[in-house]
Parts: C-alpha cells; sequence; structure tokens
C-alpha cells in the first residue's frame, strides 16, 4: 500500500540535511483555495480547525483593521479591534453560531460595529467632567448635603475617583436611579449602591474635615 508523504518530510533523493517542503506548499495552496464559508464550516465540524482558523484570520485581519483605522483613527486601538474581533468570530465559528456561513463577511463586518460601538460608549462613559459641568451639577448634589459652599463641594468632587465622582453626579443630577445606572456603567445595582455609599462618605469627610478642602 502507498503511504502519503507527511508534510515537510525528507526526501530520499535529497540531502538529508535539505527537508522537502513541497507537501507543506501543496497543503498551504489547498486551503487558500477554500471558499470562506467552507472554512466556517470546517471549524465548527473540527475539521482541519487550526489550518481553517489561521486561513480564516490571515484573510480577514486586515479588512477589520482597516475598518478600525477608518472608525477609531489609531493604529493601537485598530490592532486590538482586530484581536477582539477575529476571537469573538472564531469563538462563533467553533460554537456554530454562524447560520449563513457563506456570508460569514457580514458576520465580521457586524461584529465589527459591535465592537466599535462598545468602545465608543465605554470611552464616553469614562470621559471626565471638566469643570463647566462639575459647576452646573453641583447644584443636584449640594441638596444631599444641605448648603454646602460651591467650591468646596467642586474642590471634593473633583477629589473622587471617576467611577464615584459618575455615581454621584448621575444620582443627584441626573435622578437617575440604581438600576438604571448599573446599566449604563454596566455593573450590578449592588456595586452601584457600594460606590455610591462610599463617594457620599468620602464628599462628607471632605466637607466636614478640618477646615475643609483646601
Amino acid at each position: 500500500m502507498e503511504t502519503a508523504t507527511p508534510c515537510c518530510s525528507h526526501s530520499p533523493t535529497r540531502s538529508r540535511f535539505r527537508p522537502d517542503f513541497s507537501a507543506c506548499y501543496a497543503a498551504l495552496g489547498m486551503i487558500e483555495s477554500v471558499a470562506d464559508g467552507e472554512l466556517v464550516r470546517r471549524i465548527a465540524q473540527q475539521s482541519d480547525a487550526r489550518d481553517a482558523e489561521a486561513e480564516l484570520c490571515r484573510r480577514f485581519a486586515p479588512r477589520v483593521r482597516l475598518y478600525g483605522l477608518r472608525h477609531l483613527r489609531n493604529e493601537d486601538r485598530a490592532a486590538d479591534l482586530v484581536q477582539g474581533v477575529l476571537l469573538a468570530v472564531l469563538e462563533a465559528a467553533r460554537a456554530g453560531r454562524i447560520e449563513a456561513t457563506e456570508h460569514v463577511d457580514r458576520f465580521i463586518l457586524g461584529t465589527c460595529r459591535n465592537v466599535v460601538q462598545r468602545v465608543r460608549d465605554r470611552e464616553a462613559r469614562s470621559t471626565p467632567a471638566d469643570m463647566a459641568e462639575l459647576e452646573r451639577h453641583a447644584g443636584g448634589v449640594e441638596h444631599s448635603f444641605e448648603q454646602v459652599d460651591v467650591a468646596a463641594l467642586l474642590s471634593c468632587l473633583r477629589k473622587l475617583d471617576a467611577r464615584g465622582r459618575t455615581v454621584v453626579l448621575l444620582s443627584f443630577q441626573a435622578e437617575s436611579g440604581a438600576e438604571e445606572i448599573a446599566k449604563l456603567m454596566e455593573t450590578s445595582i449592588g456595586n452601584v449602591r457600594v460606590l455610591r455609599h462610599r463617594a457620599l462618605a468620602s464628599l462628607r469627610g471632605c466637607l466636614d474635615g478640618p477646615g475643609g478642602p483646601p
């Protein structure tokens, strides 16, 4: 029975120090000719999955990077997008969640859009409030501490971390409940209450400290 030549084997007609790569090149050529949808099916069926995953990433990584540069306008963030999107796509392919396998390009585009939107939402929530915004919000927070000096309150607000300040402003200026704040900050209701309790305690300690805030 004739046996197949293993990939990268040493040819009997060549020097033993020069391996025969012809089988490897043939295998690479075969995977490159496979359609996108077939690659996804192989990944789902665990059939040559490693080669199929590598080829899928090779084909779509440049497209995802260009999408990231266009919408995030930063090389590092575009590189992060490539990693995040391709990982999500491979996980979906392994789990068989990509139904229209022949349109995997559309699935990848949709994943790009979702990831970029999440990045923008997260950045918008984490953007520190400037002084003008703090002054507009100070009145709402002030009511929870009777009548305090606005300048002192702003000074104490600046000392809070970003998450604590956000919870305080949403609670007292926007009058948002714990459930709504939890959704906005992508955390639990219990964590919102803990953050609010700690932030208010810090504000009270700052305002009641010796001589007040500097």
